[in-house]
C-alpha cells in the first residue's frame, strides 16, 4: 500500500534503539524526514548514521518541559513544520510489586505519561499547521493484568485513558492521536532478549501457553501499524487503541 508520506517531517521520541528505531525505519522507508531523539548523544549519532540520508537527531529528556522547547525550536527553524508525531518514550523497570515508593510512583508516569504530555502540548501548535498526526506507544500492562510492575501499568492505562480523552479536543484542531499497544517485543539487549538468554525454557512456555500465535513480535510489526496510523490511509480513525500482541490479551 502507497502511504504517500514523502518528505513528511516525523519525530520519533525514544527512538535510539528497539521499537523507536523499527518505527523511525518504517517511516524513512516511506521517504519521511526523520528526527530521532533520546538522551544520549553517543548513541542517537551512531543509529542516525546507520539509517542513512534524510535522518536527523537531537538530544533531549522529554520529560523536561524546557528540553521539549528545545527540540520544538530545532525543528521550527530546521524543517518549519512537523507533520508526523510518535511519543515512544517509556521504561518499565521499577521496584518489586506493591512496594512501590513515591519516588517510584513518581519516575513511572513521568517517564511513560509525562513524557507524552509533555511533547503533544508543546508541539500542537506545529501539528494542526499540517493537519499532523500522533502515535503513542503504549503497553498491553495497560490494558491487562500481568506480570508488570504495578506503577509501569498504571501509567500506561494512564497514557490510553489520556489518548481516547485528547482525541476529541485534538480533533478540532484537525489532529490525529491513536495509541498502539504491543505486546512481548523481542529485539537485542530488550527484557525479553534478557529473559530468554537466562531462562529459554521457562521464556519459551510462557510463549507458548499465553499468545496464540505462539511468538515474539517484531519490532518492525509495530512500525508498520505506526506508518499506517501516520498516513491519510487512516484519515478516519482517531481515539483508538490498536493492540499488537499476537492475541494474548483478553480483557480489552
Amino acid at each position: 500500500m502507497e502511504l504517500e508520506l514523502k518528505n513528511k517531517v516525523a519525530l520519533i521520541t525514544g527512538s535510539s534503539k528497539g521499537i523507536g528505531k523499527a518505527i523511525a525505519n518504517s517511516l524513512k522507508e516511506e521517504d519521511c524526514k526523520i528526527i530521532l531523539n533520546g538522551r544520549t548523544n553517543s548513541t542517537l549519532k551512531k543509529t542516525a548514521k546507520s539509517m542513512g540520508e534524510n535522518v536527523d537527531y537531537f538530544v533531549a529528556d522529554v520529560t523536561n518541559k524546557k528540553s521539549c522547547i528545545k527540540l520544538h525550536d530545532h525543528i521550527l527553524k530546521k524543517y518549519g513544520k512537523l507533520d508526523i508525531l510518535v511519543c515512544n518514550v517509556g521504561d518499565g523497570i521499577s521496584i518489586s510489586l506493591g512496594n512501590e515508593t513515591e519516588k517510584d510512583w513518581g519516575k513511572m508516569l513521568g517517564i511513560n505519561l509525562i513524557s507524552t504530555t509533555n511533547i503533544i502540548q508543546t508541539f500542537k501548535k506545529l501539528l494542526t499547521k499540517s493537519n499532523g498526526t500522533i502515535t503513542c506507544i503504549s503497553s498491553i500492562a495497560g490494558i491487562e493484568t500481568i506480570d508488570a510492575p504495578i506503577a509501569y501499568a498504571t501509567a500506561k492505562s494512564a497514557l490510553n485513558t489520556y489518548v481516547k480523552q485528547m482525541s476529541r479536543p485534538l480533533a478540532k484542531e484537525k489532529i490525529r492521536i491513536n495509541a498502539v499497544v504491543p505486546g512481548n517485543i523481542m529485539f537485542e539487549n530488550s527484557v525479553w532478549d534478557k529473559k530468554l538468554k537466562k531462562n529459554p525454557k521457562k521464556v519459551k512456555n510462557f510463549i507458548k501457553n499465553h499468545v496464540p500465535l505462539k511468538r515474539f513480535g517484531k519490532p518492525e510489526e509495530i512500525g508498520n501499524i505506526v506508518s499506517f496510523l501516520s498516513s491519510n490511509k487512516s484519515s478516519f480513525i482517531t481515539g483508538s487503541i490498536f493492540i499488537v500482541d499476537g492475541g494474548q490479551t483478553r480483557s480489552f
